[in-house]
């Protein structure tokens, strides 16, 4: 079905695009330079019957920087996530465990010295599920939310997504759209029945992209039949016909209302994934299913590959190329340490034609329009460049500058987390666990190593 331009595409900050060109003395990113102007009049064609379009901006970024649009990482606070986005690894970062309440003016150092404006994403579920607590309020859970009326609901959401704005965020990891109780959401969904599900996540994603927010709506195709949670290990639901008569039902209307992206879960979708194959994985799920007979052609994002049902098997940086040849836009790693495997990995796929060329150039398209980034941005491609061969450089000069201070291992988009910030130490083993290290956020210390999310990023 045809899916019209995100409300909150029409407002993501374009300024910030040029304001990090400037900063980089590159001009601005969306204009067009004196020596771009220069160029095109020495080699425009004398006369010609035919038009083509220049190539755009997810067609000139480099293999490298085309991977880094590919990846966010969950960070337990944002200082964690600076240094990987100013390098261009990653595009963005999502942030588990709770914030302190100068989270604010943390984004915006993190995000400072960005090459493209990246997503900042939180769990702002309410209830067990939620970051920012601390800098804006309390938000109730799902189920107590349910109580009242889809426009109280609306109302809610539309103050507490202005307050997020506010604080730098253009993401966030919501509303829950699972039909049940299983896979231990608990209090997380609005109940058993999909019409009402819907009502109140309608409203929701209203409320969201109105203020600003992209909703990424979740767990695809919804994991409310399983009693398995995917943060410990691979999870199994309902038949895909099943699925289809309930579950997906409020993922239908949430396209409809204009949820700028669906997050996919960790689970087996009997008829539809393989054996031992995730939807987050697999191709038959996202290509076929999701953007085939659903028509979804917005961001599709895996959940935290740094939980048990990922990592238990398959380590980040392997399973990150699989979701992107799936069909997914943006592989959701957890933890810095995981990022230079993941983007190195990513970055090999795409040079080598692991990953077809056209459909990461569709992927890159649709994050930097979801970034308000259109046309051909050749400043954008310089910046970008710049930063990651100084990147490059640095690394081949055997600069391990604070290596300790990057890791984060905890993961999980948005797992139950209600405790402080020292919530996201992740225990359990999984493909690059590190031994976490600690950063001062507010008032606690917030860990940040990156496997086996079993706190907050998405779960």
């Amino acid at each position: 079905m045809p899916r019209s331009r995100p409300r909150h595409l029409r407002r993501f900050p374009l300024a910030a695009a040029g304001a990090v060109c400037a900063a980089l003395s590159l001009g601005a990113c969306t204009g067009t330079s004196g020596n771009q102007v220069e160029v095109r009049a020495e080699e425009a064609p004398e006369a010609s019957t035919t038009t083509t379009a220049p190539p755009d901006c997810a067609e000139l970024l480099p293999p490298a920087a085309q991977a880094g649009q590919l990846l966010m990482v969950m960070v337990t606070s944002p200082q964690l996530a600076g240094e990987p986005v100013a390098d261009g690894l990653v595009g963005g970062f999502g942030l588990k465990g709770r914030q302190s309440s100068d989270v604010g003016d943390e984004v915006t150092a993190a995000t400072a010295d960005a090459p493209v404006p990246p997503f900042v994403a939180s769990d702002e579920e309410g209830g067990t599920v939620q970051r920012l607590a601390l800098a804006i309020d309390d938000l109730p859970a799902a189920a107590d939310v349910a109580e009242g009326t889809p426009s109280e609901a609306g109302a809610l959401f539309s103050e507490y997504a202005t307050s997020m704005a506010e604080l730098g965020f253009n993401m966030n990891f919501g509303p829950v759209v699972d039909v049940g109780s299983g896979a231990d959401l608990g209090t997380r969904t609005f109940g058993d029945d999909p019409s009402t599900v819907s009502s109140f996540t309608d409203a929701i994603i209203n409320a969201q992209e109105d203020a600003g927010i992209a909703s990424v709506v979740k767990h695809w195709p919804g994991i409310g039949s399983s009693s398995t949670d995917p943060h410990v290990a691979l999870a199994e639901v309902d038949p895909i016909d099943e699925l289809r008569a309930a579950d997906l039902m409020p993922f239908d209307r949430a396209i409809a209302a204009g949820a700028s992206g669906i997050m996919v879960g960790h689970v087996i979708v009997p008829g539809l994934t393989g054996e031992q194959e995730p939807a987050s994985l697999s191709r038959a799920a996202i290509t076929d299913e999701l953007r085939g007979r659903q028509g979804f052609d917005g961001l599709v994002i895996t959940d935290s590959l740094g939980m048990g049902a990922i990592v238990n098997t398959t380590p980040q940086d392997e399973a990150a190329e699989l979701a992107i040849l799936a069909g997914a836009d943006i592989a959701l790693i957890s933890g810095t340490d995981a990022v230079p495997d993941a983007h190195a990995r990513l970055t090999e796929a795409i040079t080598e034609g692991r990953i077809p060329a056209d459909q990461v150039v569709s992927s890159v398209r649709r994050v930097l329009t979801a970034k308000g980034i259109e046309g051909e941005c050749m400043d954008v491609v310089a910046a970008y460049s710049s930063r990651l061969q100084a990147s490059a450089d640095a690394a081949s000069e055997g600069d391990s500058t604070d290596s300790t201070d990057s890791t984060d291992s905890t993961d999980s988009t948005d797992s139950t987390d209600s405790t402080d910030s020292t919530d996201s130490t992740d225990s359990t083993g999984g493909s690059s666990g590190g031994t976490g290290t600690s950063s001062s956020s507010g008032g606690g210390t917030v860990t940040d190593s990156g496997i086996n999310d079993t706190t907050g990023a998405d779960g």
